[in-house]
């Protein structure tokens, strides 16, 4: 099976690490100077707007080793892209995360999606599949023209209705795929380059992970070829219920993951960061003892709250939504900003 054979080359030519650029690596050098922690998050924001250095859209994720790579703070959604893209524009340090069953609830997609999941009529169901293609092809194409096409993570349809219907889900996700990869090869023929990574949403182990690699895979194959369907990085979402085990072995053949809390039904925001954490830093210990150069962010209501802890443990990043990203940059920025100064200090101790 590709997943199978994906995991043999894991091993066989090391770790598929996270992409940073030269000026994210020397992020933390440069805040280590700042005069104050509130002049240290005003470089950072800067930084993260506009200052690192445009570079080609790679297909791999590369994360350096030796030192902790700067933690990320990633958009989670559409809410404040810009609508076109700007060619201009710095290549990001990571994705944006696009949900894609936020489309299902768009006024054009809604009422088609309900008709056809409760249709009786295979024929009409069938048809009313084939509009649905196209308005996902027309979400696709919106995406790729705006400035999130330079490097998003789409996540698989995936809905509770859908989640007890496994043929149905399989069904709608090969339209998604078929729309979305599509929507990509037109754009390659005007010429524009773009980097859609793909989420498999929740899987309950590796090999059903890896099942859902070979359907992507194949999807991609089929639509553009197999140069871009091998190189296509395929992550996975996973529950903070998951396993950490589970997750252990599903980060073997996995690009890179996303510990979503938006999976888990909404709880008090404490509670439900406090319990977050402690997930995330099992998952995140059991997944760095089978790949220790594995990229783990993490996604939902949950990750902003506890941006601290989840620093801490030494997560990658996290992906937050419009209204919380400015709070976030804030305190990564003044994080990173007190480790490079303790990590100054020890330093400094070292010549006394």
């Amino acid at each position: 099976m590709k997943g199978e054979r994906q995991q043999d080359h894991n091993r066989d030519n090391g770790e598929r690490p996270f992409k940073y650029s030269a000026a994210d690596r020397a992020l933390g050098v440069e805040m280590s100077q700042a005069a104050s922690v509130a002049s240290a998050a005003a470089e950072f924001i800067t930084a993260e707007k506009g200052g690192r250095k445009e570079e080609p859209p790679g297909r791999t994720y590369l994360r350096r080793t030796g030192e902790r790579p700067a933690f990320l703070v990633l958009r989670e959604g559409q809410g404040d892209r810009p609508l076109l893209r700007d060619e201009s524009e710095a290549f990001p340090a990571g994705p944006c995360l696009i949900r894609s069953e936020e489309w299902l609830q768009t006024p054009e997609l809604a009422g088609l999606y309900e008709s056809w999941l409760y249709s009786e009529d295979a024929l009409q169901a069938e048809r009313t599949l084939q509009r649905i293609y196209y308005r996902l092809r027309a979400a696709s194409a919106a995406l790729l023209e705006s400035a999130d096409s330079i490097w998003a993570a789409v996540t698989l349809l995936h809905t509770p209705e859908l989640a007890v219907r496994p043929g149905k889900l399989k069904e709608l996700q090969d339209v998604q795929l078929e729309a979305l990869f599509a929507a990509v090869a037109a754009n390659q023929r005007l010429g524009s380059d773009s980097r859609i990574d793909l989420l498999a949403p929740y899987p309950a182990s590796s090999s059903e992970f890896a099942v859902q690699r070979e359907f992507i895979e194949d999807v991609a194959e089929q639509t553009l070829g197999h140069a871009y369907a091998a190189a296509c990085s395929i992550g996975a979402s996973i529950a903070p219920g998951m396993p950490p085990a589970a997750a252990g072995e599903i980060a073997r053949i996995a690009d890179f993951l996303v510990l979503d809390g938006a999976a888990e039904p909404a709880a008090p925001e404490e509670p439900a960061a406090a319990d977050f954490v402690l997930a995330a830093e099992a998952v995140l210990a059991a997944v760095r003892r089978v790949k220790p150069a594995a990229v783990v962010l993490a996604a939902g209501a949950p990750a902003a709250g506890a941006l601290a802890d989840l620093y801490r443990i030494g997560m990658s990043g996290i992906f937050c939504s419009a209204g919380q990203r400015t709070e976030a940059l804030l305190r990564a920025a003044c994080l990173t900003w007190m480790a490079r100064q303790d990590n100054t200090g020890t330093a400094a101790e070292g010549w006394l």
